[in-house]
């Protein structure tokens, strides 16, 4: 057992219009493939441990005032900072038991270890729970916010106790001893049943507000331990109680108990408990009264109601008294309490064991609300140990309550008191199966769900099953409860219509649909809120031709086996008649990816201290191959062989066994559309004896035992019935290359999205995820990057919340935009080309400079050959008429080229010659103009001349030698004349 308390701060969320009953996972070891981005893994989370027969309560929560309207409760509500708070249980992990050690103090009691004000002198205790007082670890508790305290109430709990001496005959574990041996510790760890109160102001520390009792009440006393149950037999004693509860004064019964005379026996008295005995799993509840003077002021009172239970009781009898131990029989009851003074005082307000056959019956493990001044009773199980027999229940109990608070010190006044006739069944017989262990809680009216009033009722087991259903009923005597999941899936109004989507293994076949986006009309609008349209995929005449082999839900046709799906296809033993379901292949195709889609990736764990233990559909792997029933040797194909709808490659026909020849499925189904639109139905498992609360609008469940006694859920759960709303908060101009969205939803925890974008009614995307920041970047859509290029688009876009609820409805006027999209015009390839052309006229002028350069170095090239070759003309005139250049003799094609070669060179002597003579002209005329102006020739100047001359003849020699070295360089096999 743990007495831990965990605190869970709760923020508020936003809420939206109604739609699917989904969950949202919020702790635990992850169970729910929606919920992955917010549900923390097990091992990175400080939370409690698996549990069960834990209570946990609202602290800090704006209490619902009567004398407010339904408007004022919920503006106050919602500026509240409710806390979920945690109080006990008991877990799988090791308890810390005490060992034996040398106890040399000897004590008639064993010491108090939770109330210190009533140890015994020289005693120390062997362990204490906290640094302080605080009630000790137990199970079966009731808890509740009173007067703004948190109250725990009784339960079974672990303390240490001394072994009675009947006990320790034959010694303990290995000590063989027959009486108690004082240097031996006979204290020990017992569970026992409490019924002591205890208060918190924080959850931290804790003051003991009534110790309770040993001895049980005094009704019980009456009818359980009196030697004869005829008390019209005036010769049987009437003795009442066990020897040990024999007393003289009050003082010597323990807690609050009171020594008293029961029945006739007037001889002894014994002690009597004043409230309800020891007990646990009883219902525990509280009722705020308020009362407006006349002065405006208002007076409130907390009243806490103790309603059932189980307690221990002794049946067997020694001579006149009754024996044995005290926790030898457990016996349902069907009294109750209340207290106004947070636990200290309490008055019995219906006495226990009922003799009427339509009255209260006695149980426990049952639940019980307040409602607008009414106590409500829910189910429950009761056992009676002389018929040894658990029964379970599915009634409905009201109990009107009075409305005023009680006058101080008057606690005893009869209006403030409900008396037996108000005590009404409303109902034997609920809509819900009979159970026990189950949550029950209230929902008051407010603005978030259109103000009505609302209870919910979840999970619990009775003695063939454990549920994991939720029922809601909306307290009208005159309306059935309903089934989150069954009677919404048959349903087909609007408000309900969210629910066809949400598909489990467990679903029937019929939930099978088809779903078609709303489209756009031609002018671009949508403006009225649209949901998708839905087609069946499957008609009641084959749903009734499945059902006839057992195949009723989604799961049943992935694991039917190969006989019944051939059987469903046509294919029955020879002589039987049976009808075909045309599209079974494709219905199995949806199923088997539904079941994939479904299944939870978290590893399994079936340690019991891990919490969750994941249930798997298991999904034969069938192996597609052409091992069997394609001739030859291979033997007909048998059950787990093939499954009856996977194509087998390059095979058309299998023998199967017993069948014979059977058409094998060329292709597989492309079920992706119906898929996407088709969502999992993820719920928290089964569980009783947990807990939940109603709080800041959501239902939250936590712990409790699985379909497994080993299984203890260590996890958090919150309903949650509304559909997010996503708003295009960011979108692109229409006929402009713009390409970014963002998107916002009005619920806080909705900030994941998913779009999807058509264009003329076909899917260029399937439904992708984005986020809130990232948004969505349609930039791919031009050509140029491979995109369809310009054209109109639709882009929907639809908010995902924790518990998987999506948009149901559709419209231009937030969630779906219909634009033109242009492509960007491509400054980056048209600055290219500016760049590249640039590049190309740069280098255009750089080739023109560089050919306008060579072409002159050309130039000057030719002349200098020309020189060359005139210098070369000069020397060639005295062989230029022989006809041959060298010794070998004349050719036709050497005499041609040197006949044009002497040509070449007369021309240029010819030339040189006249500019030789003009040149000689001019030297002349100047030399006649000196002498005509007076100048006479010397003989300096002819020897001058002279000089010139011989110059001149050398260098002509010395051209004449250039000449001849370059005609011997291109003409290498000619010899030139010397």
């Amino acid at each position: 057992m743990n007495w831990h308390l965990w605190a869970i701060a709760v923020f508020p969320l936003l809420i939206c219009v109604e739609g699917a009953n989904n969950w949202a996972q919020l702790a635990g070891e992850r169970a729910q493939n929606t919920a992955t981005p917010y549900t923390p893994e097990q091992w990175q989370k400080n939370m409690w441990s698996g549990r069960w027969g834990h209570a946990i309560v609202v602290f800090n929560q704006s209490i619902t005032r009567s004398y407010l309207t339904e408007e004022e409760n919920s503006e106050r509500a919602q500026g509240a900072n409710p806390v979920i708070i945690l109080l006990g249980g008991d877990d799988s992990l090791p308890n810390i038991t005490s060992a034996m050690e040398t106890d040399r103090t000897f004590c008639d009691e064993p010491p108090h270890f939770c109330y210190k004000d009533m140890n015994i002198p020289g005693c120390h205790a062997q362990g204490i729970w906290k640094k302080d007082n605080m009630w000790s670890p137990r199970r079966g508790h009731g808890a509740v916010v009173a007067n703004d305290k948190i109250v725990v109430i009784g339960g079974r709990a672990r303390e240490y106790a001394r072994l009675q001496n009947n006990k320790l005959v034959g010694g303990l574990g290995n000590q063989k001893r027959i009486e108690t041996v004082q240097e031996h510790s006979t204290i020990r760890e017992e569970h026992v049943l409490k019924n002591d109160i205890w208060d918190s102001d924080d959850g931290v520390n804790w003051k003991l507000v009534n110790p309770g009792c040993r001895d049980p009440q005094e009704d019980v006393l009456l009818q359980t331990e009196v030697w004869s149950r005829d008390s019209s037999d005036p010769q049987m004693t009437k003795l009442v109680g066990s020897a040990g509860s024999k007393c003289y004064k009050s003082s010597e019964c323990y807690g609050v108990a009171e020594c008293k005379v029961l029945g006739n026996n007037t001889r002894e008295k014994v002690c009597v408990c004043p409230m309800f005995s020891p007990r646990e799993n009883h219902a525990v509840t509280i009722q705020h009264r308020f009362s407006v003077q006349d002065d405006g002021s208002v007076i409130s009172q907390d009243v806490i109601y103790v309603v059932g239970g189980f307690i221990n009781v002794k049946q067997a009898f020694c001579a006149n008294r009754s024996c044995g131990p005290a926790d030898g029989y457990k016996l349902a009851m069907d009294d109750a309490w209340m207290s106004s003074d947070g636990g200290v005082t309490w008055i019995q307000i219906k006495k226990a064991f009922g003799n009427s056959s339509d009255a209260f019956i006695g149980r426990g493990n049952h639940k019980v609300v307040v409602v607008e001044d009414r106590l409500m009773i829910f189910g429950g199980e009761t056992f009676n140990p002389v018929a040894r027999h658990t029964t379970y229940l599915n009634d409905v109990w009201q109990v009107s309550l009075p409305t005023e608070p009680c006058c101080e010190g008057c606690v005893t006044n009869m209006s403030c008191l409900p008396n037996d006739s108000d005590w009404n069944m409303l109902t034997s017989n609920a809509e819900w199966y009979e159970r026990s262990g189950h949550t029950v809680v209230y929902e008051p009216p407010s603005s978030n769900n259109a103000f009505r009033h609302r209870v919910y009722l979840m999970g619990g087991k009775n003695a063939s099953s454990i549920f994991s259903d939720v029922w809601t009923w909306s307290l009208d005597p005159d309306e059935e409860w309903i089934n989150d999941i069954v009677q919404l899936d048959t349903t087909n109004s609007s408000e309900n219509q969210a629910n066809d989507a949400f598909v489990s293994v467990a679903s029937p076949l019929s939930k099978l649909k088809r779903f078609h986006l709303p489209l756009v009309g031609i002018d671009g609008q949508l403006s009225k809120f649209t949901n998708h349209a839905r087609h069946s995929i499957v008609d009641q005449s084959d749903l009734d031709v499945m059902e006839s082999v057992g195949v009723r839900t989604v799961g049943d046709l992935v694991s039917a086996d190969l006989y019944t799906v051939l059987k469903l296809r046509g294919f029955d033993y020879p002589g039987r008649t049976v009808t075909a379901v045309p599209n079974l292949c494709l219905l199995r195709e949806i199923a088997i990816s539904l079941v994939k889609k479904c299944s939870v990736t978290a590893p399994t764990n079936s340690r019991v201290d891990d919490g969750w233990k994941t249930e798997k559909l298991q999904i034969e792997s069938v192996p597609k191959s052409s091992f069997c029933g394609v001739g030859d040797d291979t033997k007909p194909c048998e059950r787990g062989d093939w499954d009856g709808c996977s194509p087998i490659p390059d095979v058309s026909v299998v023998d199967v066994f017993g069948l014979g020849d059977v058409d094998v499925p060329q292709g597989l189904h492309n079920v992706s559309s119906i898929i996407q639109e088709t969502f999992c139905l993820q719920v928290p498992a089964s569980r009783y004896v947990g807990a939940a609360e109603f709080i800041d609008s959501k239902v939250f469940v936590m712990g409790g035992v699985g379909h497994d006694d080993m299984i203890l859920h260590r996890d958090s759960w919150t309903r949650d019935e509304k559909n997010p709303k996503a708003v295009i908060t960011t979108k692109p101009r229409s006929r402009s290359p713009q390409f970014q969205f963002y998107f916002d939803s009005n619920e806080a925890g909705a900030h994941v999205f998913e779009y999807k974008i058509m264009r003329d009614e076909t899917d260029i995307t399937p439904w992708l995820i984005t986020t809130k920041q990232r948004g969505v970047n349609v930039a791919w859509l031009d050509n140029k990057k491979g995109g369809p290029g310009r054209g109109w688009y639709t882009l929907y876009v639809r908010a995902v919340d924790p518990a998987g609820n999506r948009d149901a409805l559709f419209s231009t006027q937030a969630n779906v935009y219909r634009w033109y999209y242009v492509p960007p015009i491509p400054y980056g390839v048209v600055s290219g080309c500016i760049v590249t052309a640039l590049l190309l006229i740069v280098a255009v002028y750089f080739e023109h400079r560089r050919r306008k350069r060579r072409a002159i170095i050309r130039k000057f090239e030719l002349r200098r050959l020309r020189r060359k070759f005139k210098l070369k003309s000069e020397n060639d005139t005295p062989f230029a008429s022989t006809g041959h250049i060298g010794r070998d003799g004349p050719s036709s094609n050497s005499h041609q080229s040197s006949s044009r070669r002497r040509h070449h060179s007369r021309r240029e002597e010819r030339s040189n010659h006249e500019g030789s003579h003009s040149r000689s002209r001019h030297s002349h005329s100047h030399r006649s103009k000196s002498r005509s102006t007076g100048h006479a020739r010397t003989e300096s100047h002819v020897r001058r001349r002279k000089r010139r001359s011989a110059r001149e003849e050398e260098e002509r020699l010395a051209r004449r030698r250039e000449r001849d070295k370059y005609l011997g360089e291109y003409y290498p096999n000619k010899s030139t004349r010397r």
